[in-house]
C-alpha cells in the first residue's frame, strides 16, 4: 500500500517523537511495511517548520526525514491541483493522486473532510494505526 504524510504528521513525528504518540508510530509502521510517497513541496515544508518554527539546524532536517524513510517512492509534482479548502494542502493530495497512494495520514481538518478524496482514504494516525493493525 501507498501512504502520504501530510507535514503535520511528520513534524509530530519528527519533532516529538521520543513521546512515541501516533504519529510517529504511524510513520514507523508505514516505512516497515508499505511505501511512503513524498514530494519535494512537503520535504520542503517539513525543513521550513522545523527550522523556522523550532529552531532545527538546517543540517539535521534531511537526515532526520532519511533516518525515518531510507526509500520512499518520491513524487513529482506540479503545484496545479486545486482540490482543499486550503491551498497549502493540495501538495498533500497532488502527491497521492501521482503516487498511486491508498491513504492520506494527516490530523488537518481541511483534509480530514474529504475523505475519501477520491477513491483515497484520509484519516488520522490513530485510525491509520487502528485500520492497519
Amino acid at each position: 500500500m501507498v501512504i502520504v504524510f501530510d507535514t503535520n504528521v511528520w513534524i509530530s513525528a519528527l519533532h516529538f517523537g521520543l513521546k512515541q504518540g501516533p504519529p510517529r508510530r504511524a510513520v514507523m509502521k508505514a516505512a516497515r511495511e508499505h511505501t511512503i510517497a513524498i514530494c519535494d513541496p512537503i520535504v520542503d515544508e517539513i525543513f521550513r517548520v522545523l527550522t523556522e518554527k523550532f529552531g532545527w539546524n538546517a543540517a539535521d532536517v534531511v537526515p532526520a526525514i532519511d533516518a525515518v524513510l531510507p526509500f520512499p517512492l518520491k513524487t513529482a509534482v506540479t503545484g496545479s491541483l486545486r482540490a482543499c479548502r486550503d491551498p497549502n494542502d493540495d501538495m498533500v493530495l497532488e502527491c497521492a493522486l501521482v503516487s498511486g497512494a491508498q491513504v492520506i495520514v494527516t490530523g488537518d481538518k481541511d483534509l480530514l473532510v474529504l475523505d475519501p478524496y477520491r477513491g483515497i482514504r484520509v484519516m488520522t494516525p490513530a485510525d491509520f494505526l487502528r485500520d492497519d493493525a
